[in-house]
């Protein structure tokens, strides 16, 4: 199938306008006139040009993404950890993709290593047994560890949701 999502080549092609002059005028490098940046925004405005996130988060080496690894997302303690690690995520300009291990160390450490391959910045996994860090190995991804049981309240599973993941950003993204 093929994807109906304009790209800098076509927009190139459409405005008569290398693909580096393209790219400058649409990231607003002041080394492109101004009448020629608006030309070309004008173009990607009719055409619904989207940037191509892959090619963002390469040029930028970050992704904006984070997987929280979760044990079952039907559960409720853990539907409030995602909740509020999506919420606050989004505040700071961040996603959440996340993944459930159905309480499986081993699929934990499956997807970590999967996930190890640049795609995110960082990864939360949560659990309720006791672990730490050095459980999961030296991994090249910055990670964080949050422990939640059902028996915590609410406010606590969004406070520890919260710590964890301004350590996370602050420590390694």
């Amino acid at each position: 199938m093929k994807s109906s999502a304009v790209t800098i080549k076509q927009l190139s092609y459409l405005s008569g306008y290398s693909i580096s002059t393209v790219s400058k005028a649409l990231n607003n490098r002041l080394d492109i006139s101004k009448a020629t940046r608006e030309t070309i925004k004008s173009i990607a405005k009719q055409h619904n040009y989207v940037p191509n996130n892959y090619a963002v988060s390469l040029r930028m080496q970050q992704t904006k993404s984070i997987a929280v690894i979760v044990p079952k997302v039907t559960e409720q303690c853990y539907s409030h950890v995602l909740c509020h690690l999506q919420k606050s995520a989004e505040r700071q300009g961040y996603r959440i993709l996340f993944y459930q291990s159905f309480n499986s160390y081993i699929k934990e450490l499956n997807y970590i290593k999967s996930l190890s391959d640049g795609s995110i910045d960082g990864i939360i996994t949560v659990t309720k047994d006791n672990r730490c860090l050095a459980d999961y190995g030296d991994n090249s991804i910055p990670m964080e560890l949050l422990n939640i049981t059902e028996n915590q309240t609410l406010e606590e599973i969004k406070n520890e949701s919260l710590k964890s993941l301004t350590n996370l950003l602050n420590t390694y993204c």
